[in-house]
């Protein structure tokens, strides 16, 4: 019986502390009946599950935006209020993280994504409608991040939308599984340590 338990315990250990798997915000949902034109209005803060998105607006079908023709969270410098660098906030630490950047400049331009544990991957992507390359998926290696910011070279005109925001949950020990695992291994070490003059008297008395 103890040992039923033990297993149990320690299989709800292993199972609860398991990710949920990857997250993809794509905004098709959130941009759904939304416009094709910048405004200078962001939608910021925007929350979607534990990610919260600031300095951009949500369109869908973005002209002069070739690269993607869905759902989009876009920022632009000419005019309006939003802003470079466009940032994303979690409330629990997460891994995996990636992001698709398109460029919408009409020049060719270097982008920047970082995190708050240290890490950067830079980019250059061609202008807007070029036939290859205004747009790319970009990826950060760490463990436990909680803000990433995207940032456009052109600090003063800057054009350009992410989609497809990906990201995994980092599990973090819920005191019901520390008391699981605490229990489990309670059992298995009793039962390990039983001397074998107990063992002895215990057979003795079954036969």
């Amino acid at each position: 019986m103890k040992s039923l338990i033990a297993s149990t315990s320690v299989w709800l250990l292993l199972t609860l502390a398991l990710p949920a798997g990857a997250t993809v915000i794509d905004f098709e949902a959130q941009a759904a009946g939304r416009g094709g034109s910048l405004t200078g209005i962001p939608d910021s803060p925007f929350t979607i599950g534990i990610a919260a998105l600031t300095g951009g607006e949500l369109l869908h079908g973005e002209i002069n935006l070739p690269a993607d023709q869905t759902g989009v969270y876009a920022t632009e410098g000419l005019f309006g209020s939003d802003t470079n660098p466009l940032v994303i906030h979690f409330a629990v630490p997460v891994s995996g993280f990636s992001v698709f950047i398109a460029n919408g400049d009409s020049a060719n331009q270097t982008y920047t994504v970082s995190d708050d544990l240290g890490h950067t991957t830079s980019v250059m992507l061609a202008l807007s409608g070029s036939i290859s390359n205004s747009a790319r998926t970009v990826s950060l290696p760490g463990d436990g991040i909680t803000t990433v910011s995207i940032t456009s070279a052109n600090a003063d005109f800057w054009n350009f939308a992410i989609d497809n925001v990906t990201f995994e949950a980092v599990p973090e020990p819920e005191p019901t599984l520390l008391v699981l695992g605490g229990l489990a291994l309670t059992i298995w070490c009793g039962g390990n340590l039983r001397s074998p003059q107990v063992r002895l008297q215990k057979a003795s008395r079954l036969s």
